[in-house]
């Protein structure tokens, strides 16, 4: 076990419990109740809060210096963000002042194995337009520049611009913040740009009541899944996209398969006649395929001009793969809870198994008598049959998935709702009251986003050249092997409810159970085996090219992230000379729990 990732998850848990701030611990700055700097403190600050009493914050950050977090460890990434952000629930969190970061450094010297109106704006836009055969607006790939790069990572020939590009947009106005709708055609695989073509939706969002101009700087936002669509909010000027929109037009893309792009789920892949066919497709909806997607908007809707990416969980990984292929295409880069280890998914599981019982134990102390009546649900599931509105019964496994919530800001409190008052006495029977199951059943299901499921242990097969070959195997679940040993014993599979051994609910781990148990995922169940020993992948990150980056980039990396490992995202903002932001102030979603605050950070420490 790692016992000092251990004792870091140990401390923080135990300060956040307390409504203490963080002062100690290697690469933290210690800081007292007014904000005054300790003696010997280093450069690296972390706030208590999202989970604990609100505590006092300096406005002053503590002094910038090179040591980084967990030196001794080895050199070796969802939450859905469709609804619209919440305000932060603390109110420590809307403090404007900012931690103190590591300044920026070369690490080019890292090991390689690190691992509807139509067209309305186009002439007040300055984009060259066309006409193709079907008569409709389209814009041409003006920008063919590629880096060249000696790693394996593969690198797309791009050929000469097309004339015609089968692009068509609508624009209109919602709440005065102007809304251009692009619908393109795009490669299904980039290695055959003439073979079949899949859709890729995207929208462009300013303030400038004319329309997008190409003088105004253009930032693209990577969704956070995989699965999730870009966000859909009520009103473009809440959050960060908000804040966003004050300097920049704002590119909403719904990655491929999610969204109004081409979707996966079982009914599309039902056009297969086989699992090796729908393998064969379901291969090119990774980031490697989504950042070619990127590109080709950038040349349709920025003129081929870099642009800046901002990238949430997934989103993040997906801005790694931009780094490693088109570093040309971007002029700053940012991550808030994304920057992926560039390990083996067996070992990012080992640290996001610790990371999960520790929200575990913060959580049963918070709400002591919630041990208790899940230790009841889980009981009651396992011999009597409760049936979700979705149509299935619900098992006790698949109950503990709603430890999903561990991971949020306020995921603490939505569970305590939960178990609040599950029960209900009919006919002198104790049974699951029905609000409870509609509870269970609109979070644990995977109807909304199967790709979610179906895909996310692939996100990490052969991610690096180094790790290219190597399936997952379903890891989360080989995983449980360890319980008592790498993996806590809360884990267990099967668990003894009449004992008071621990009972702990499971983070972001898919199980092949889900497969046979959700309603939405069974068409898909021997794909999904057929993907866990899929070893066709093409690697996603470039090690090398990470190491050589000079694009500017900041990461918000949250101390107590239990689904992207903090000492794996900082070996990797280290090699790829991302500035880094480390913070308990929220959890995983701080984007949407404090998106204004959040984006305005990143964009001044990559500035800096």
């Amino acid at each position: 076990m790692n016992e000092k990732a251990d004792d870091y998850a140990r401390g923080a848990s135990e300060a956040i419990r307390d409504g203490r701030e963080i002062n100690t611990g290697p690469g933290f700055a210690a800081r007292t109740a007014g904000g005054q700097e300790l003696a010997n403190a280093t450069a690296e600050e972390v706030r208590s809060a999202g989970d604990g009493d609100a505590t006092a914050q300096s406005d002053d950050p503590a002094p910038a210096s090179e040591p980084s977090l967990f030196e001794d460890e080895p050199s070796l990434f969802s939450i859905n963000e469709d609804e619209a952000e919440q305000p932060a629930t603390n109110s420590n969190q809307a403090s404007a002042g900012r931690p103190a970061t590591t300044s920026r450094h070369n690490a080019r010297q890292a090991s390689d194995d690190v691992q509807g109106v139509t067209d309305s704006n186009q002439a007040q836009s300055g984009r060259p337009a066309t006409k193709n055969s079907k008569g409709t607006t389209t814009n041409p790939t003006v920008d063919a520049e590629r880096a060249t790069n000696a790693d394996p990572v593969k690198q797309y020939e791009v050929p000469a611009p097309p004339s015609e590009i089968d692009h068509t947009c609508t624009t209109y106005l919602q709440h005065g913040v102007h809304v251009t709708e692009h619908r393109v055609r795009v490669p299904l695989d980039y290695d055959d740009p003439n073979g079949p073509q899949i859709d890729l939706f995207a929208r462009e969002i300013t303030l400038d009541s004319n329309g997008p101009s190409l003088d105004q700087p253009a930032i693209i936002f990577m969704q956070g899944g995989p699965g999730g669509r870009a966000p859909r909010p009520g009103n473009f000027r809440d959050g960060w996209i908000g804040e966003a929109l004050k300097t920049h037009r704002v590119i909403l893309m719904d990655e491929r398969g999610t969204g109004l792009s081409t979707r996966l789920d079982a009914l599309t892949l039902s056009e297969f006649d086989t699992v090796d066919d729908q393998a064969n497709y379901i291969k090119h909806f990774r980031a490697d395929s989504m950042v070619e997607d990127a590109e080709r908007l950038r040349a349709i809707i920025n003129g081929g001009k870099p642009w800046a990416s901002l990238g949430q969980s997934y989103g993040g990984f997906i801005n790694t793969t931009y780094l490693s292929r088109h570093p040309e295409g971007l002029s700053q880069v940012y991550f808030t809870g994304g920057l992926p280890g560039l390990v083996s998914v067996d070992e990012i599981y080992r640290h996001t198994y610790r990371a999960t019982a520790a929200r575990n134990q913060v959580y049963f102390d918070r709400y002591p008598a919630d041990r208790v009546m899940l230790r009841d649900v889980l009981k009651h599931l396992d011999t009597h049959e409760e049936i979700l509105p979705t149509g299935e019964r619900l098992s006790p496994r698949r109950l503990r998935m709603l430890g999903m919530l561990l991971g949020s800001t306020t995921g603490f409190d939505q569970l305590h709702y939960f178990f609040e008052g599950p029960f209900v006495t009919v006919r002198g029977e104790k049974r699951l009251n029905t609000q409870f199951l509609d509870m269970v059943a609109r979070q644990v299901s995977m109807g909304d986003s199967p790709m979610y499921a179906l895909l996310h242990e692939t996100i990490y097969a052969g991610a690096t050249p180094t790790l290219k070959g190597q399936p997952t195997s379903w890891a989360a679940s080989r995983l449980l092997d360890e319980v008592g040993s790498g993996v806590s014993e809360g884990f267990a599979p099967e668990p003894d409810y009449n004992s008071d051994d621990p009972i702990y609910l499971t983070g972001e781990h898919i199980y092949p159970f889900i497969f046979d148990e959700d309603p939405a995922l069974r068409p898909m169940r021997e794909l999904a085996h057929k993907l866990a020993e899929f070893t066709d992948w093409e690697p996603v990150y470039c090690p090398q090219e990470l190491s050589e980056n000079e694009v500017p980039g900041a990461a918000a990396v949250y101390y107590e992230d239990m689904f992207v490992p903090t000492p794996l995202s900082l070996t990797t903002a280290e090699l790829a000379n991302i500035r880094p932001w480390v913070t308990n102030e929220y959890q995983h979603d701080g984007l949407r729990a404090d998106g204004a605050r959040v984006f305005k950070y990143m964009v001044d420490l990559a500035a800096e």
